[in-house]
């Protein structure tokens, strides 16, 4: 009666391999091709050729000499830019040109007020009011308030100019960096794309799933011997057989060779008598179907499948 084989690993390895080669499918199109082949000098075992009709190609040809004649035109315009920008932004302009806004329409503002004001003079005058009078005090008054008016509303015409002359000294200060920004977009190659490779095979979960089936088809022979060792052999020899395995009730523990699992074959003390055999923790580590826990804690070995 012999113990069942483990089944043997599944190849994930192999299945990654076979799920990145899986995507490597070839395409044609009217720009040209994208083949993939084996190249035994290649880490991943294939390589990928790009190869572009006549006149796709033509026209890259093309494209990245102008690309690369505005690239050149670009590099030129740097230390321009650098210059620019190693000093800040003159913004002097813009209170200047508020100030000369104002200048203008107050002196269109004087001649006319003078005329008023003396025109003004003359009416209270004719009215029989003079210097020192409340009368002649409050028309002046009167007078001055709408003359100060006046001259606010230039004042405030004045300041809304300075928002546009502020955005015409930003504009031309970063003129140099905005064309030097042109020329390299219009330096960029496009290259004629392919699509994304085919949908890769997913041979990473077959791999999976057949191990999982492999071990069920184990797991139900293990099943199947394990009953009929269990009708073989009595239940005291089957206890001696595998009982005495756990370290814990061994004593005088003494190796004296190797099994070919790797493991350590011992002479020792158990049942006041001297027996040979194997440890079950170390047994457990290499081939844990091959040992089970009683009821009692203590680990039994089935030796027949060592």
């Amino acid at each position: 009666m012999c113990a069942p084989s483990a089944p043997a690993a599944p190849d994930y390895k192999g299945a990654a391999e076979e799920t990145g080669l899986s995507q490597k499918v070839s395409q044609y199109t009217p720009y040209g091709s994208l083949v993939y082949g084996a190249d035994p000098t290649s880490p991943s075992g294939f390589r990928s050729t790009t190869t572009l009709d006549p006149k796709a190609q033509q026209a890259l040809d093309t494209q990245m000499g102008l690309s690369a004649g505005v690239g050149d035109i670009a590099q030129q315009q740097l230390p321009q830019v650098q210059q620019q920008y190693s000093q800040p932004m003159d913004l002097s302009s813009v209170p200047q040109i508020a100030d000369k806004a104002y200048e203008a329409q107050t002196a269109r503002l004087d001649p006319q007020w003078d005329q008023r004001e003396e025109q003004n003079r003359t009416m209270l005058a004719n009215q029989g009011l003079s210097p020192g009078g409340e009368a002649y005090g409050n028309a002046m008054r009167e007078f001055g308030q709408q003359r100060n008016d006046a001259y606010q509303q230039a004042n405030l015409a004045a300041i809304q100019t300075m928002p546009q002359t502020y955005q015409l000294a930003s504009s031309s200060y970063n003129q140099p960096l905005n064309t030097l920004n042109a020329l390299r977009t219009g330096a960029q190659v496009q290259n004629p794309q392919f699509g994304q490779g085919g949908i890769p095979t997913n041979y990473g979960q077959a791999a999976q799933q057949q191990g999982a089936w492999q071990q069920g088809l184990f797991n139900q022979d293990m099943n199947a011997y394990n009953a009929q060792l269990g009708g073989a052999a009595s239940l005291g020899t089957l206890a001696l057989m595998a009982y005495g395995s756990d370290r814990r009730l061994k004593r005088n523990i003494e190796r004296i060779g190797t099994h070919p699992l790797g493991i350590g074959i011992y002479e020792y003390d158990i049942f006041d008598r001297r027996e040979i055999g194997v440890m079950a923790d170390e047994v457990e580590r290499v081939m844990p179907q091959a040992v089970i826990t009683g009821a009692d804690g203590y680990k039994r070995v089935y030796y027949a499948m060592l």
